[in-house]
């Protein structure tokens, strides 16, 4: 069986997170011939360095990865095509697969979100006015009448045994530069948007009686702890320490990476959709910096979350407020507070969330069931 992914990179890498990680996990656990097609391989190349932006066509971790341009082709589509997050797929490619003898099982890879309609409209099909092709809308979701989330089979697997077991812990934060990150009283991930509820918070671990690590990898977040630091911009490695707390800049991390930083901290901070879910996962506190709209769309999104949340497990009620408040720009100190004066009463209800989306199917094993009952 093989595969087409097609991505356009958007938002700083999460929409080509979601792919990569999807080609990952079909190609790993099912066996499926990838392609991926990407339109911007120099972003690719710092998720992945290994790879080299500038060829066409190069082997990743079993997957073909292609550069998706205006002069690409193709002479047979893959057996299922999946197009992420709606981004069209070319003329060319169309005409490929309506000249194919079956046509190819299409799907359009939506973005994730709890709202109620999301059941609805998720596997609805839909006819290309002009080959006729049918398309089906895959939504991902946190119910099982969704697409389910993005899991690889041992993930969580992975997860405990990392958690309980110190010396891996240890070796991880050697290795990514911070070898003295135990001796803290508490870790946080920070990787968020620019929000001036960065510094407010900063200030407040600043002046807390325990000792506080914060790791930010580099970008958008950065700029805020510049600016409530005072200091020139730092570079993979740095530090900035203001009274008990220690921000540590990281360098750009791989997926592998980036859950192992999630698991081995406190409290995360993610943004979009990829850390989100992948947050969700570590079974620790998180608080969801939603990709900010325009027209104000993303309150509903967020709303339909915790009041997803809210009736399966019993989150302490200053999360709910917390996350609110940290996309409206605002201080949040009962929150932390509250954190630092109870763990168990926050942790406990974030890892049973976690357990509630485990006992659902991943995303991968219901896209590998809709593909082979739709080829019978």
């Amino acid at each position: 069986m093989r595969a087409d992914i097609f991505c356009k990179v958007i938002d700083n890498f999460g929409d080509l997170g979601v792919c990569w990680r999807l080609a990952r996990q079909l190609h790993h656990e099912h066996a499926v011939d990838i392609t991926l097609w990407v339109d911007d391989l120099h972003s690719f190349a710092r998720m992945a360095p290994v790879l080299d932006p500038l060829r066409d066509e190069q082997w990743l971790d079993g997957i073909r990865v292609r550069w998706w341009h205006s002069g690409s082709a193709v002479s047979v589509p893959g057996d299922l095509v999946i197009e992420g997050f709606g981004c069209p797929l070319p003329h060319w490619y169309m005409q490929a697969m309506a000249a194919m003898p079956r046509q190819p099982v299409w799907l359009n890879l939506e973005y994730l979100s709890a709202e109620d309609w999301v059941e609805s409209c998720h596997g609805l099909p839909s006819t290309h006015p002009l080959t006729g092709l049918t398309q089906y809308f895959w939504f991902p979701g946190f119910t099982p009448k969704t697409g389910g989330l993005l899991r690889e089979a041992d993930l969580l697997t992975r997860r405990d045994r990392f958690q309980a077991d110190a010396s891996l812990q240890s070796e991880f934060w050697s290795r990514i530069g911070v070898p003295d990150a135990l001796s803290f009283e508490s870790r946080s991930s920070l990787f968020a948007y620019e929000t001036p509820t960065i510094a407010g918070w900063l200030q407040g671990l600043a002046e807390a009686s325990g000792s506080a690590l914060v790791l930010v990898p580099a970008g958008r977040a950065l700029a805020e702890v510049v600016r409530w630091a005072g200091v020139e911009a730092p570079g993979p490695g740095d530090r900035i320490q203001r009274g008990q707390v220690t921000v540590v800049v990281l360098p750009f991390l791989s997926h592998d990476d980036y859950d192992l930083l999630l698991w081995a901290c406190d409290v995360n901070v993610v943004r979009g959709e990829d850390s989100f879910v992948r947050a969700q996962w570590a079974g620790r506190p998180l608080l969801w910096h939603i990709y900010p709209q325009e027209d104000g769309a993303h309150w509903a999104k967020l709303e339909a979350f915790i009041g997803l949340v809210a009736p399966r497990v019993t989150m302490p009620a200053p999360w709910a407020e917390a996350m609110r408040a940290w996309n409206r720009g605002e201080a949040m100190p009962s929150f932390w507070a509250g954190v630092e004066a109870d763990r168990p009463g926050f942790a406990l209800p974030a890892w049973a969330w976690s357990d509630y989306l485990a006992a659902q199917t991943d995303l991968v094993t219901s896209v590998m069931r809709f593909y082979a009952s739709q080829v019978e």
